[in-house]
């Protein structure tokens, strides 16, 4: 028997079963293992929405070779460390570690050197890859309801980021001129592009603090649609930025600047305080490109109309908003101030990925690792959001009242399990639903007109102030 061997390769393995792998063959199948998992409990979450094929090996380059911090374990870390705010590089390790100690593997260093060298190498363009899937995905899943006046709202603003003062991100990004050297911090501008239905951050554009938030507007121009409809607050409303979104078939509604000095007595009248007025283009401002400047409309027809806002117990105020929408039988002056006042929402989108996320601070020392770290917020951000949108669309409960820091809290303690039974697809389903059915019911409750300034209740620790560099601190005669 054993000499049909010769005529029939493989034949024996039917008649004596296989012969026993070699330790080199089982260890190698552990690496490869090794490789190809995660690591973590938020692949099985997100599978539907992250591209796990993007996450394979290269050929060549970077995560080419089979190491423990693969793109995929590289990539969940990152996921893990930005939506647990405060977890070290080092607790990262751990987790590989345990991982590698359930598979009988040799245990990685203790050093988190290797995996922030592989956290480094995930390149810009993948993240981006990565984003885009992701905020499509939103995007696509927002109903018809949600939409205003069946027209997509993109909310645009701006906000300060503040970066560990180091010299490379000092040089990069300065920290405010009115503080003394050695006294601040490196502040990032972020100027971002929300979903006002989804909440979801589609773009955004990261720079130094002194420049102006109106100069960034044009580069979002040519990812908007025609028919969008962009809102913001005046400190973007110009007549280059409305003239850039009209000719790109783009409609805009903005309160006017207050250096703009209105008269309502002009133009044609279409309800009090409603008027159609012709602007005309200035000279080209600082900083506009002179081309791009003389390829605008020589004059615009825009309508301005005065909003006034009575609460009881409160001052009456009033706002001048500009748009683009003239009809005013479809857009009444009660639809552009319900729309205005909506723009508070993207206050909120910030205060979730800056306060609840922890971004307000990053944590990075250079600016190729801020970048990194600033768009794996993003995208943890914009997960976290078709989380939400998920338990809404199947829970049948307003999106708006869903707590974005519940959901953060839940996917936290949910995770683990879930991943624990993707052996067991019924009970892993039955898990997730019940994930779904948890955020649905944890609702921000409805508190209108409420008025809380920002103040802290709780006084800090009395250290004394750094005033000058530390190098040449000292310490007060009365501190000792």
């Amino acid at each position: 028997m054993q000499k049909l061997e010769r005529f029939l390769p493989g034949f024996n393995h039917v008649l004596y079963g296989k012969p026993p792998k070699t330790a080199f063959t089982q260890y190698r199948e552990k690496l490869l293992k090794l490789r190809q998992s995660t690591l973590s409990e938020l692949s099985s979450i997100f599978e539907g929405l992250i591209p796990l094929d993007k996450l394979s090996p290269n050929a060549r380059g970077a995560h080419s070779r089979t190491r423990v911090y693969s793109r995929s374990v590289s990539f969940f870390g990152f996921l893990h460390q930005v939506l647990s705010p405060g977890m070290p590089c080092r607790e990262v390790v751990r987790k590989v570690q345990s991982f590698c100690s359930e598979k009988n593997l040799p245990l990685p260093d203790s050093d988190n050197a290797a995996y922030c060298r592989a956290r480094g190498k995930l390149d810009d363009e993948l993240l981006d890859t990565i984003h885009t899937h992701i905020s499509e995905k939103v995007q696509q899943r927002v109903m018809q309801n949600q939409r205003w006046k069946d027209r997509d709202v993109k909310v645009i603003d701006g906000t300060g980021i503040t970066l560990p003062d180091t010299v490379e991100n000092q040089k990069e990004f300065p920290q405010p001129s009115r503080q003394l050297p050695g006294c601040g911090f490196p502040v990032m501008k972020v100027v971002a592009c929300f979903c006002l239905a989804s909440g979801a951050l589609l773009k955004w554009v990261e720079t130094e603090l002194k420049r102006h938030e109106s100069r960034i507007m044009v580069k979002f121009i040519e990812h908007f649609r025609p028919g969008d409809v962009v809102l913001t607050d005046r400190g973007f409303s110009s007549y280059g930025n409305l003239a850039a979104l009209w000719i790109k078939g783009v409609d805009a509604v903005m309160r006017v600047h207050q250096a703009r000095k209105l008269d309502y007595r002009k133009g044609k009248v279409l309800r009090p305080m409603d008027r159609l007025v012709l602007w005309e283009k200035p000279a080209c401002p600082k900083g506009w490109d002179a081309d791009h400047w003389a390829s605008l409309p020589a004059t615009m027809m825009l309508r301005i109309v005065r909003i006034r806002i009575e609460v009881k117990g409160f001052r009456v105020r009033q706002y001048d908003l500009v748009t683009t929408l003239l009809d005013e039988q479809t857009y009444s002056a009660d639809d552009l101030a319900e729309l205005y006042f909506r723009r508070w929402a993207v206050e909120l989108f910030f205060r979730h990925i800056k306060t609840t996320m922890g971004m307000e601070m990053l944590r990075c020392k250079t600016p190729k690792m801020v970048r990194k770290e600033l768009r794996m917020f993003i995208i943890a951000h914009n997960l976290i959001r078709a989380l939400m949108q998920e338990a809404a669309s199947l829970y049948l409960c307003d999106l708006t009242r869903l707590s974005f820091k519940g959901t953060v809290d839940t996917l936290r303690q949910f995770s683990y399990a879930i991943y624990a039974t993707k052996d067991a697809p019924q009970t892993r389903a039955r898990i997730f639903d019940e994930m779904l059915l948890v955020i649905a019911s944890e609702k921000v409750p409805l508190r209108e007109n409420r008025s809380e300034p920002r103040a802290l209740k709780k006084r800090p620790k009395p250290f004394q102030r750094l005033m000058c560099h530390r190098s040449k601190f000292k310490v007060s005669k009365s501190r000792k």
